[in-house]
């Protein structure tokens, strides 16, 4: 694992970016709290910490995860079911962009080690991230498809998160639609 100094996060130029995501998960769940990241941790955030929002910038990415979630867990993807997939859209001034190579070399990274299955670097950078009141961070996805947006709620400062259902999916077929 590479040695990482939260300092170079305040090395890393901040983006902006209008950002449409793509989030699936239970039903009942607020989609804009990301309470369950916060309670169970995520890859920009150890359990019991601060809420993390994890958005797929596209649908692809949003089944693609949902089939990891369900490979990890030795499980089949019909057993995850139902789920909802909301497209939340938000105005962000401070992200870092992790798909950047420029960003990448300020923080003294590389691509190979954000997407591996060990959180440990991820989540220094998360908390770094954090830390330092930026809103979000861009990310290529572990899965491979496309990219991850890791929205910290409570730094958005006044930025609003438009949220919308736009599907349900029931069973396995709702993926391929």
């Amino acid at each position: 694992m590479a040695s990482f100094d939260p300092i170079s996060v305040t090395r890393a130029e901040a983006a902006t970016l209008d950002a449409t995501g793509y989030r699936n998960q239970a039903p009942s769940f607020d989609p804009r709290s990301g309470e369950g990241a916060r309670r169970f941790g995520g890859r920009f955030n150890p359990p019991r910490s601060f809420p993390v929002l994890y958005l797929c910038t596209t649908r692809s990415c949003a089944i693609a995860e949902l089939t990891r979630q369900a490979d990890r867990q030795s499980i089949d993807v019909e057993q995850l079911l139902p789920r909802e997939l909301w497209k939340v859209q938000a105005e962000l001034t401070d992200v870092i962009d992790l798909t950047d190579h420029a960003t990448l070399a300020a923080l003294g990274i590389t691509a190979a080690e954000i997407v591996r299955d060990d959180h440990r670097l991820t989540r220094q950078i998360g908390e770094a991230v954090y830390e330092q009141r930026l809103q979000a961070i861009l990310t290529p996805s572990a899965t491979g498809v496309d990219n991850v947006l890791a929205i910290f709620p409570e730094n958005l400062a006044g930025s609003v998160l438009e949220t919308e259902l736009i599907e349900v999916w029931a069973t396995s077929q709702d993926l391929d639609s």
